[in-house]
């Protein structure tokens, strides 16, 4: 079995699970949830935020993360948040109040444009991603406008992929 393998015992595992028992669902501590998704596929609700300016140049929103991010410390990104066992089912409400309301800070937007499932790697393990796009309609409460052109070195460069799926679909969304 796999178990010999990572030289795991059977008293181990016993141990393992009766702690993460002790936990309540929802948002699991980062040691924990940084183990989690190493060991399995985490789904994402990635937000691309998109402005088109007059002259018809696209803008995305970049948020800067953290300086004590674990994975990317500092560099810029284009929100998103876990999936977690206690949102309601039936949607992506709770995950988009979060992204909007909280990363976003509430900055006036269209409703998400579903885009694409990505399944991808990324450093702390696989991601299956729901991406959507919104359009920026306000001034953006928080980050930088950068042009879609010319994207900023310093962003997560996993995100490259799936920014550029969602604007394609922004562009045809709006030539319609």
């Amino acid at each position: 079995s796999g178990l010999s393998l990572f030289m795991v015992n059977e008293n181990e595992i016993q141990a393992a699970a009766s702690i993460l028992k002790k936990l309540e669902p929802g948002k699991l501590p980062l040691p924990i949830f940084l183990e989690v998704a190493r060991l399995t596929v985490t789904p994402i609700v990635e937000v691309v935020p998109i402005r088109k300016r007059a002259d018809g140049s696209i803008m995305i929103l970049f948020i800067k993360r953290d300086e004590n991010d674990p994975n990317w410390p500092g560099l810029l990104h284009t929100p998103g948040t876990v999936v977690r066992s206690i949102d309601s089912g039936g949607g992506y409400k709770d995950a988009f109040d979060r992204i909007l309301g909280g990363e976003l800070k509430g900055t006036h937007t269209s409703e998400p444009v579903f885009v694409s499932n990505v399944l991808h790697k990324v450093k702390r393990g696989m991601e299956s991603s729901l991406v959507f796009w919104v359009e920026v309609l306000g001034k953006p409460r928080v980050g930088e406008l950068h042009s879609f052109d010319n994207l900023p070195e310093n962003i997560i460069e996993t995100q490259v992929k799936f920014i550029n799926i969602a604007v394609r679909h922004f562009q045809n969304h709006s030539n319609k």
